[in-house]
C-alpha cells in the first residue's frame, strides 16, 4: 500500500468515526402513534406519517355506523385469507383477545388481521396501560412502543363516541 493510499484510508476511517452513528446507513422510517378525525371516521394508528403506507396498527371508529374496526397490518405467518384468528393484545398487566380473521389487501397483496364490531372501551383501557403493546396474530408477534401512545389514545377517546 502506498503512503498516499494509507493516508486516504486513515482519513476515511477518521471521518467515519466522527459522523453520528447510522448517518451513512439506510435511513429507517419513523413510526409514530397518531389519532386523526376526518368527518365521521376517527382513527388511532401506529405507523408511518406517509399516508400511502399502511400502518402497523389501526383502530377505526365510525360513529355514524356505530362500529369500530381493528386492523393489524404486516406479515401474519401461518394464515390464509378468510381464516379465523385471535388478535391477542397486552400492555403492562392488561390483556385482551379479539376474534378476527386474516384478510388480503387487494392493492398490496399483503395479509392483515381484521376484527369488526370491536368493543372500544376495553381496548382503550388496555392501550392506556403502561409499557409496550404486544400483539400476537397466529404465530406472529410484534411489539409496539409506548412512547406517544397515551396522547394519541386520549385524542382518539375524545372523538370516538363508541364505548
Amino acid at each position: 500500500m502506498t503512503r498516499a493510499s494509507a493516508r486516504l484510508l486513515l482519513a476515511a476511517c477518521l471521518l467515519l468515526g466522527a459522523l453520528p452513528p447510522g448517518s451513512l446507513a439506510r435511513s429507517e422510517e419513523t413510526l409514530v402513534w397518531t389519532a386523526n378525525a376526518n368527518g365521521a371516521l376517527i382513527a388511532l394508528s401506529y405507523g408511518s406519517l406517509d399516508a400511502s403506507k399502511p400502518p402497523v396498527f389501526l383502530l377505526s371508529c365510525f360513529n355514524e355506523m356505530k362500529v369500530a374496526v381493528l386492523e393489524i397490518f404486516g406479515a401474519i405467518e401461518g394464515t390464509r385469507p378468510g381464516q379465523d384468528l385471535s388478535i391477542e393484545l397486552s400492555a403492562g398487566s392488561s390483556q385482551s383477545s379479539i376474534k378476527g380473521e386474516a384478510s388480503l389487501d387487494d392493492k398490496t397483496g399483503m395479509m392483515f388481521a381484521e376484527a369488526s364490531g370491536v368493543e372500544v372501551a376495553p381496548l382503550l383501557a388496555l392501550l392506556k396501560s403502561p409499557g409496550p403493546l404486544n400483539i400476537k396474530t397466529a404465530v406472529t408477534t410484534r411489539t409496539l412502543p409506548e412512547v406517544g401512545r397515551a396522547d394519541a389514545v386520549d385524542k382518539f377517546s375524545k372523538d370516538c363516541q363508541l364505548k
